[in-house]
């Protein structure tokens, strides 16, 4: 999901003006596309997920707000580790799941406080093992049908798609817990939505780089140095690479005062340190976070989004079959 301890480095070094906490009814007029996975794991792991889907959508319709919502394509090789390692952390969180579920049942050994810090484990634990079914996401999808919003397959990954409609002003903002926005360049990314206070917290990424004092190359750069999901075996960090970016800019300085012409980051890693291991995949993993190296994107650009026809009747029929009781 992105970069380890960057919404750390971001809280404690940028203003209240970069990252803002906003109530939703601020955004009315707005269209913003959605990295949907985020919210299906979500309302998921929340046991509600048609529930608080309904909800999630009632409550932006409510602000006078267009989502647009964008559902995960074929995943790129390069993230082959990561959702293997993914599967084996599942896995290990069943088994430790059903032992704890073995020792709740011999409940009449444990006294009050103990079941409930039990169970508490227990859901975390199972949190960690939800898998969002193909019946699922097709039933969202009628749901979305049915209520008249817009939704789409990426043709990979929903971040890219999200982060081109922003930038071709197709949309304004992009919903989306993932740090990765950031990296493909996202203007403006809403994150840690709040159903029950209709509030999000605002990244604006210009006056972020401003904040941090760093171009959006640079800034690019570092992120990708400290470890993103296309190189879970990266042994590098954020706040290591942040200090050896401080360095950098020293060396740029000298050189522009010697009136010489200075080596790019990466290179003056590779070539003075030894804090680059492998700098071709370096190198290509940067790549993949360079929107114009996603060909397939182009077809986007003339595409027409609007919203479908408002379905009462097919609503009330696919909520009812959840369980939703309408008023």
């Amino acid at each position: 999901m992105g970069i380890k301890h960057l919404n750390r480095f971001l809280r404690d070094n940028c203003t209240s003006k970069s990252l803002r906490k906003v109530h939703l009814k601020s955004l009315s007029g707005k269209r913003v596309v959605i990295d949907t996975s985020i919210y299906l794991y979500k309302f998921l792991g929340e046991n509600a997920l048609f529930e608080n889907m309904y909800l999630f959508i009632s409550i932006l319709k409510h602000y006078n707000i267009t989502p647009i919502f964008i559902f995960d394509g074929k995943p790129p090789p390069e993230k082959r580790d990561l959702l293997l390692k993914r599967r084996i952390a599942k896995k290990d969180a069943r088994e430790k799941y059903a032992l704890l579920q073995s020792e709740l049942n011999e409940s009449d050994k444990l006294n009050e406080e103990e079941k409930k810090d039990l169970i508490l484990e227990m859901d975390i634990l199972k949190r960690q093992f939800i898998r969002v079914r193909d019946e699922d996401i097709q039933t969202v999808k009628s749901l979305m049908d049915s209520y008249g919003v817009s939704h789409y397959d990426a043709p990979a990954e929903a971040d890219q798609l999200c982060v081109f409609f922003v930038k071709e002003g197709k949309a304004d903002i992009c919903f989306s817990d993932d740090m990765d926005m950031f990296l493909y360049g996202c203007n403006f990314v809403g994150r840690n939505l709040s159903l029950l206070n209709h509030t999000i917290i605002l990244y604006d990424t210009q006056k972020i780089l401003k904040d941090v004092n760093m171009s959006y190359p640079h800034f690019c750069e570092i992120m990708i140095l400290s470890g993103t999901d296309y190189d879970i075996h990266c042994q590098t960090s954020l706040m290591e690479t942040i200090k050896w970016f401080r360095e950098y800019k020293k060396y740029e300085e000298t050189c522009r005062k010697k009136g010489d012409k200075s080596f790019g980051f990466y290179v003056w890693l590779f070539k003075y340190t030894k804090y680059i291991k492998d700098f071709h995949k370096l190198l290509k993993t940067y790549q993949m976070f360079q929107l114009n190296s996603f060909s397939e994107l182009a077809s986007w650009r003339d595409v027409e989004l609007s919203d479908g026809t408002y379905n009462e009747e097919n609503l009330k029929s696919i909520m009812e079959k959840e369980g939703f009781v309408f008023a």
